[in-house]
C-alpha cells in the first residue's frame, strides 16, 4: 500500500533562467506533452502488460476489419502520448543537488519552492497532481490505464520523487501542439526562490531584478541556495 505524502511536503521545480523568466512575466505553467519529456519509456506497454494486452484483445463487431492487436495497441499509446501534458515537481524537504546538475547545468537557473496543498489548489479540474511510482516497465499483468502509465516511470529516476501535474485532452491528436500554457500566478502559490549553489553574484542581482519587475511579491522569498553554507571550520 503506498502511503500518500501530507499536504505540506515542500515540492520543488528547478528551472533554467529563460524558463523562470518566461514564468513570470507570463504568469502561466507549462505542460508539456509527455512524448517530449526526454524519456522515449513515457507511456509505453512492456513486459507482461503489453503480452496482456495483447492476448486480451477485444472482440471486434461484425462489419468492422478486425485490428492487428499490436497495431490496435501501438495507434492507443500514441494517441495517448500525443494528448496527455504533464509539469513536473520534485516532494523533498530540501534541495537536491541532483536535480540542480540535470535541469540547470549551466548554474544559471533557479529552484522555486511550494507545497503540495498549494499545487493543488493552485491548478481546477481535470488537472490533478499525481505521485509517480517508480517500477520496472510492464511488471503488472493487466491491461493499464492511462492514469497508470502517466504516473510509472523507471526505478533509476527514482532520485527525482516526482508529482506531476497532469492534463489530458480529449482532443483529436496533434502533432502540432507541443504544449499547454496554465494560467498560473506564482505571486500567490510560490513560497520560496532558490539560487543555484554556484551562481555569481551578477546572476543573484539579475534574477532580484527580473522579480522586482515582474513578480515584486516574490522578492522577500528570493534566497542563496542552502548547498552555498560553508562548514564551521
Amino acid at each position: 500500500m503506498i502511503t500518500p505524502r501530507p499536504k505540506q511536503t515542500h515540492v520543488w521545480r528547478y528551472l533554467s533562467f529563460g524558463r523562470f523568466v518566461w514564468l513570470l512575466q507570463t504568469k502561466k505553467l507549462w505542460l508539456s506533452r509527455v512524448d517530449l519529456l526526454g524519456d522515449d519509456w513515457e507511456m509505453r506497454l512492456a513486459g507482461e502488460q503489453l503480452e496482456h494486452v495483447i492476448a486480451s484483445r477485444p472482440i471486434t463487431p461484425l462489419g468492422v476489419v478486425a485490428e492487428n492487436p499490436i497495431e490496435r495497441a501501438r495507434r492507443i499509446i500514441r494517441n495517448w502520448r500525443l494528448t496527455s501534458f504533464v509539469n513536473c515537481w520534485s516532494a523533498q524537504a530540501h534541495e537536491s543537488h541532483a536535480l540542480w546538475r540535470v535541469f540547470c547545468p549551466s548554474a544559471e537557473g533557479v529552484a522555486i519552492r511550494s507545497t503540495l496543498d498549494r499545487l493543488q489548489a493552485s491548478v481546477g479540474n481535470p488537472i490533478q497532481v499525481q505521485k509517480v511510482i517508480y517500477e520496472r516497465p510492464g511488471r503488472h499483468r493487466r491491461t493499464p490505464t492511462r492514469k497508470d502509465l502517466i504516473t510509472q516511470k523507471r526505478p533509476m529516476f527514482e532520485y527525482e520523487h516526482e508529482h506531476r501535474l497532469i492534463l489530458i485532452e480529449d482532443a483529436t491528436p496533434d502533432e502540432t501542439v507541443t504544449g499547454i500554457a496554465l494560467d498560473w500566478n506564482p505571486e500567490i502559490w510560490i513560497e520560496a526562490i532558490r539560487i543555484h549553489p554556484e551562481a555569481d553574484n551578477a546572476f543573484a542581482d539579475t534574477v532580484a531584478r527580473v522579480v522586482e519587475q515582474y513578480a515584486p511579491g516574490l522578492r522577500d522569498g528570493i534566497q542563496a541556495s542552502d548547498m552555498v553554507q560553508r562548514p564551521p571550520f
